[in-house]
């Protein structure tokens, strides 16, 4: 059997020939079921404009059922639903669209600069101090510990000798 060719907005698959696939591909169906797809994803502010350019359907009002669904030239929305969406673009209106820091975003120059030609000057360097790690008491009972729970010492950090952990 030969390769299938499947496409996901008409969730069919069919033979994977250039000829077939050309012919799907400009087919209605295919091109409803692709815009059906990607209207899902607007964003409420095209939806209200959309709809508020629309008359409504009295079809639609009417039975509660179009013919024509989702690619119906007029607008299925009731009143309340208009009313809803708009309450949404209003409330995300009112929010603030993004954060600002308060004192400005940073110059990534400066960032680079700061990461990259500053660890380099030797004038800059600072002298680091490394803790001490001191054995807790309560280990202090069990002497028979294996390696892997020893406490950590510098001098253990050196010396890993794995093959004594269990």
């Amino acid at each position: 059997m030969g390769k299938r060719y499947y496409c996901d907005y008409c969730d069919r698959s069919f033979k994977d020939d250039p000829e077939a696939r050309r012919k799907h591909l400009s087919s209605l169906q295919h091109a409803k079921n692709r815009s059906d797809h990607y209207s899902s994803y607007k964003d409420p502010e095209t939806i209200l404009q959309e709809e508020l350019e629309k008359v409504p359907c009295k079809r639609y009002i009417s039975s509660g059922d179009c013919a024509f669904g989702s690619s119906c030239k007029f607008s299925h929305y009731s009143p309340s639903l208009m009313w809803e969406l708009q309450c949404i673009v209003a409330a995300k209106e009112t929010t603030t669209p993004h954060f600002e820091p308060q004192g400005g975003w940073p110059n990534p120059d400066d960032i680079v600069k700061e990461f990259f030609v500053d660890i380099t000057n030797p004038d800059t360097t600072e002298e680091f101090t490394y803790p001490i790690w001191d054995v807790p008491p309560e280990l202090h009972n069990y002497p028979n510990l294996p390696p892997s729970l020893w406490p950590v010492t510098p001098e253990s950090v050196t010396d890993s000798n794995f093959g004594q952990w269990s």
